[in-house]
């Protein structure tokens, strides 16, 4: 008897995926009319317009949260009072604390006072609480309390909050040659149904007025000469993925713009304007304008005519080094200023005023059209990956990413991607073929684009795929140019309007299927 035997392997498939992973059409268009980028006919303008400072009147004249109060308190015991007896009338000024700043009238705009009456009587008092300069419509502020009977070691309270919203308040003493001063009157009655009573030299008789969360929205005094400093700082998106290259710009001018809404006299200066790029470099704004003391008038007119005062500084190719400034692709901008009201003291004889619609401002502003000469510009970010396989079961055994792209800015674009470990790069992976610049493609006829397509394929090698359970993340580097396809050079390219990059991504794998 013959007995033959053999070892069965377990079986094994290899599939073929292509699954498409990205498709997308990247442009400007949800960009126009927003605070950058705007569309002149056919053209793409950038607007750099920003808003540095925007103070009103709230702002600039801030009145902390004041309590004022008022006693009375008799030197000896008054026996035998009787209903209805007034015994108290008096008036006393009060001083705000507001540094160096001088008002003589204002109008509220918000806030209120909360007041509260205290009653150590035993019998009902009548309150009456005046501020003869605070009024609404031409009437004084005047309320009453009917407070009930209480005693000494526990006097009866009673508070309320009133509106002040709309309310004048006139700040400037008995004869209006004083300032930041109100009065108040105090009338206290004893309650005319009631008994008659003795008051006694140890019943203290006061109120407290809480003025709180005042904003205006008129004032007239001296707004004193405190220095106001600013140092702003933000970060332009997208400049800080560049990471080598450069970019030419077309001439351009950078203007600083004061705005003085206030009938006063102002002083501004700017200290620095730098920028610093993604590798650290910073260039700072060099102009004669740019350290000196400047100064504005104060704005004229009236509630419905006020005309602002303007500083307008201009930086130029002739003046300046701004085109080395904006060239430096900072996504960093710093910029430090002064702006000091009164430079020269009271010399208004405290008549300075500010209405609802006063401002202070300070804006920078740039524009120009969207053409640009680049050279090796390199925009580069990093993604964290998640690719860990068990070559145990089924797994990817090879690969390629195909890229299908139709292109319609004027720029041409080479694409690296880096793998790394913990930071890292392990593997480099270099595409095959740019993204081509529309400037070597054609018009089409239906949207009149000039558009160039292009496919680039980048292979994913054996060792890559095996070590792709360790790989954690991706750096992509893309490299733009504006070139010449004749002479290589990097030339001058305008972005046309409703330009766009309209991208398609595959990724081809192969699969080890295993039992």
């Amino acid at each position: 008897m013959l007995m033959v035997a053999c070892k069965k392997e377990a079986t094994r498939w290899q599939t073929d995926w292509l699954v498409p992973i990205v498709e997308d059409t990247l442009s400007l268009n949800h960009l126009y009319n927003d605070s950058t980028l705007s569309l002149n006919a056919s053209q793409i303008e950038i607007n750099l317009t920003r808003e540095l400072l925007n103070l009103g009147l709230s702002e600039l004249i801030e009145i902390p949260d004041t309590t004022i109060s008022q006693s009375f308190q008799s030197n000896f015991t008054i026996s035998n009072v009787s209903p209805g007896f007034v015994f108290v009338n008096s008036l006393k000024t009060h001083q705000f604390d507001l540094l160096d700043i001088q008002l003589k009238k204002v109008r509220v705009k918000t806030g209120q006072i909360d007041l509260k009456v205290f009653n150590p009587l035993n019998t009902a008092v009548i309150y009456t609480i005046e501020f003869p300069s605070v009024s609404l419509n031409g009437q004084s502020f005047n309320q009453s309390f009917t407070v009930a009977s209480g005693s000494v070691q526990n006097p009866t309270v009673s508070s309320q909050i009133i509106d002040l919203s709309g309310y004048d308040i006139a700040l400037g003493g008995t004869q209006d040659m004083e300032f930041n001063k109100i009065q108040s009157k105090l009338t206290l009655q004893t309650d005319p149904n009631g008994p008659s009573v003795s008051i006694f030299n140890n019943q203290n008789f006061h109120f407290e007025a809480s003025f709180e969360n005042l904003t205006f929205d008129f004032a007239k005094g001296y707004f004193g000469s405190s220095t106001i400093f600013q140092s702003s700082q933000f970060n332009i998106p997208y400049l800080n993925k560049i990471s080598d290259g450069s970019l030419s710009l077309p001439d351009m001018q950078l203007s600083f713009e004061v705005e003085n809404g206030f009938k006063m006299g102002l002083r501004a200066q700017i200290e620095q304007l730098s920028t610093t790029n993604n590798q650290g470099q910073m260039v700072s704004l060099i102009a004669p304008s740019i350290g000196p003391s400047m100064f504005l008038a104060g704005a004229s007119g009236s509630f419905n005519s006020l005309q602002p005062s303007h500083l307008d500084i201009e930086f130029n190719n002739n003046n300046s080094n701004i085109q080395d400034y904006i060239e430096n692709l900072g996504a960093l901008q710093q910029i430090s200023y002064q702006l000091q009201p009164n430079p020269w003291g009271n010399v208004n004889a405290g008549h300075d005023e500010a209405f609802a619609n006063s401002r202070l401002k300070v804006k920078v502003h740039a524009q120009m059209p969207l053409s640009l000469c680049a050279d090796g510009l390199s925009l580069q970010d990093t993604f964290n990956i998640n690719l860990s396989q068990d070559f145990n079961k089924t797994h990817i055994s090879s690969g390629n990413i195909i890229l299908e792209a139709t292109n319609a800015f004027p720029l041409a674009c080479d694409l690296i991607l880096y793998f790394l470990k913990d930071g890292q790069i392990w593997h480099t992976l270099v595409a095959d073929a740019q993204i081509a610049s529309a400037a070597l493609g054609q018009i089409d006829p239906i949207d009149g684009l000039l558009k160039k397509n292009s496919k680039i394929n980048i292979s994913l090698p054996d060792q890559i795929v095996a070590d792709l359970k360790d790989l954690n993340q991706l750096i992509v580097r893309a490299t733009l140019a504006t070139t010449d396809p004749n002479t290589g050079l990097a030339i001058w390219q305008q972005v046309q309007a409703n330009a766009f990059l309209a991208l398609q991504m595959k990724l081809r794998l192969k699969t080890q299927m295993m039992p």
